[in-house]
Parts: structure tokens; sequence; C-alpha cells
């Protein structure tokens, strides 16, 4: 039997948004983000749970023209 290990043996700020980027664990309905429990928002960590669907759209005029954004939103 192969056993399969992922682990960091170190801590390094610039990496923590994409290591809660890929420990991000989801099933197409609903995700949360890796970040460790003991995080808040802040400009180094992003925890947060997203929901398939749930959007901010959000229209923006960028050179004459209309752009229309959709950003998935942090769900309570």
């Amino acid at each position: 039997m192969n056993e399969w290990l992922w682990s960091y043996d170190s801590y390094a700020t610039e990496n923590e948004g994409q290591r809660e980027a890929l420990c991000t664990l989801g099933n197409g309905y609903v995700a949360t983000r890796g970040a460790l429990p003991e995080c808040d928002a802040d400009g180094i960590h992003y925890p947060g749970t997203y929901l398939a669907g749930v959007f901010n759209r959000l229209s923006t005029e960028v050179a004459g023209r209309t752009v229309v954004n959709e950003s998935l939103v942090n769900a309570p």
C-alpha cells in the first residue's frame, strides 16, 4: 500500500496564500479554504467558505466600456 503524505516543514509568510489555496477542500457545491483554524482574515491569511453559484456581480467602466465582473462571495 502506498501512503500519501503531504506536509510543510517550514513557515514562510509570502507562501501562505498559495498554501491556503492548495489546501482548499471542496466538493463542487461548497469549499472551505485551507487556512489554519486560528487565522483571521488579514494581509496574509484569507480563511473562508464558498458556495457554488453565489457571486457578487459588479460593473466597472474601463476605457469607456462597461465591464462586468463576478467574484466568489465568502459565505458566513
